[in-house]
């Protein structure tokens, strides 16, 4: 019991002196990520003809009430670059095969987006951060549904969220996060689309 006295305060010590140590490591620069998560889907609004106001030239659109997309599952993949402790740069991929309701047929969204990251705090395992980007996203997979026009190809996008990473060694983390992608939906249908994103992931700390 005497020995586990005198030997605890050691233990403690050493505990400590070993955080701090970590904590003053300078990060990996460069990482990749892989993540799983969930896709939801905001509801759009869709086009139709309005027989009353046709001309010879054709019938504008008018809108014949609310639509949405079900929900479903996402993959994300992509690399981050940090060029000082808090500041990073991220290029990164996603993809879900988001059903469309009406037309009872899957409807693939693809996004591309590069981000800004800035970790809010690099001293302990858990490291939070915020993030904002651009990109692009591409709705496909709906031209072959009957009456359903192809998609609009890749319309601009732009992202925000955050998250944290949970530091395991120096070259492993955890990732979870969650982000919102605003962009355009399918040429039919109006509106803006607000893709909520929450996701889950391991991050491979390279160099």
């Amino acid at each position: 019991m005497r020995i586990m006295r005198i030997i605890a305060p050691w233990v403690l010590l050493l505990f400590f002196t070993c955080s701090w140590a970590y904590a003053q490591d300078a990060p990996p620069r460069v990482e990749v990520f892989a993540e799983g998560g969930g896709s939801f889907l905001s509801n759009g609004t869709l086009r139709v003809a309005c027989p009353a106001i046709c001309t010879p030239s054709g019938c504008p659109p008018c809108s014949a009430g609310s639509l949405s997309f079900s929900n479903s599952a996402r993959l994300f993949a992509g690399a981050r670059f940090r060029f000082t402790r808090h500041d990073a740069i991220e290029a990164s991929y996603s993809y879900s095969p988001n059903p469309f309701v009406l037309a009872q047929q899957s409807d693939r969204l693809d996004l591309l987006s590069f981000n800004y990251v800035r970790y809010l705090r690099m001293r302990t395992r858990l490291q939070p951060f915020v993030t904002a980007g651009v990109g692009a996203n591409h709705f496909s997979g709906l031209s072959t549904a009957a009456g359903f026009p192809p998609g609009n190809g890749y319309q601009f996008a732009w992202n925000y969220g955050g998250g944290a990473d949970i530091v395991l060694q120096r070259c492993l983390a955890l990732r979870l996060e969650l982000r919102d992608y605003v962009g355009g939906q399918p040429s039919f249908i109006t509106g803006t689309s607000h893709n909520i994103v929450p996701s889950a992931g391991i991050v491979f700390r390279l160099k």
